[in-house]
């Protein structure tokens, strides 16, 4: 007597459920930063849901690709739900987790922000999105100088798709390119010597995250050592301080002047050097966090023009929500 065979059953894509802090509601926490519109971030306002390609090797882990899919469907301070579309394996996963936190920063402590600056805190504002490892950061950093926003988009978009398969290409990856090469692809220009030689000096060990993220490190000991790589200058160091929670930094640049001058009322100076004692007065208030008091203007400030920034579509406003355009 033969008896039907019982199909195999395919095992079922990995999902996580990750705490929250009571505050936290995903599409603001999310849409905070300009990162969330860079690849391999993908937020879609129609749904709720952000979206991004994770390979376990920008983690130190055996190449494993897998796409995540996060949204919060019971709402504010709920768990977040993450499915990925493959079975990942349990170090992977453990360290998708991990990235996901530091993404979120959901270990940040608001209290002394919204004590100053209560409208922050009636937002759940203050857990600014960065990227999940300190190399990405670091990387965005450098493609976001000296250059307009939708270049910045399109290199992160390139390097996401040309070097990193879909994912954010870890340092290992980064590495074996060539500068040449990278700026051929890429369309990278001279920062293609400057990530290159980035990715080369994690890949060798001769930087380490945990370094820069132990809270061990002062905040001028993280300067120092910023200012000493090849093409991080004051700006660019004081807005890697911020990825690494060091929120009392300003990276002064044309949109803290322009900001400035819109809300008190005053012409912009030929040498807009001049406003720094008045930018700087003005945050002084908000030690040890004037950076996000100053984040928390601007994007308002922009919010105010383009509607709340998780209503966004990174393909239209999300490509062009500068000074330059918004202002027209």
């Amino acid at each position: 007597m033969s008896f039907p065979q019982k199909s195999a059953r395919m095992p079922r894509p990995s999902r996580l459920s990750i705490a929250v802090p009571a505050d936290l509601w995903l599409p603001t926490a999310v849409c905070s930063y300009g990162y969330f519109l860079l690849a391999p971030n993908r937020w879609r306002p129609q749904e709720f849901t952000w979206e991004r390609s994770f390979d376990a090797a920008e983690f130190g882990l055996p190449e494993e690709r897998f796409h995540a899919t996060i949204d919060q469907p019971a709402g504010r301070g709920a768990p977040l739900r993450v499915r990925c579309d493959v079975v990942v394996s349990p170090p992977a996963r453990q360290a998708l987790r991990a990235a996901i936190g530091r993404m979120l920063r959901l270990d940040k402590d608001l209290r002394q922000l919204h004590r100053a600056l209560p409208a922050a805190k009636r937002r759940g504002y203050g857990r600014l999105i960065r990227s999940a490892t300190l190399l990405e950061d670091m990387v965005k950093t450098i493609t976001s100088c000296n250059v307009g926003w939708p270049s910045t988009v399109r290199m992160n978009q390139l390097l996401v798709e040309r070097v990193g398969g879909g994912a954010f290409p870890s340092a290992e990856r980064l590495a074996r390119w060539t500068p040449a090469r990278l700026q051929k692809v890429c369309r990278v220009g001279y920062r293609a010597k400057r990530i290159i030689g980035l990715a080369r000096l994690f890949a060798k060990g001769q930087l380490e995250a945990a370094w820069f993220e132990s809270p061990e490190r002062s905040t001028e000991e993280l300067r120092e050592k910023l200012l000493s790589l090849d093409g991080f200058g004051p700006y660019s160091a004081a807005n890697v301080l911020q990825l690494l929670d060091r929120d009392d930094e300003l990276p002064i640049d044309t949109e803290t002047y322009r900001l400035y001058c819109k809300r008190q009322g005053v012409e912009r100076p030929v040498n807009p050097l001049a406003l720094h004692p008045q930018i700087i007065t003005h945050y002084e208030r908000y030690r040890p966090h004037r950076f996000l008091a100053y984040w928390f203007e601007l994007w308002r400030d922009y919010e105010s023009q383009r509607g709340e920034a998780w209503t966004w579509d990174a393909d239209t406003v999300g490509s062009s929500f500068t000074a330059a355009q918004l202002d027209k």
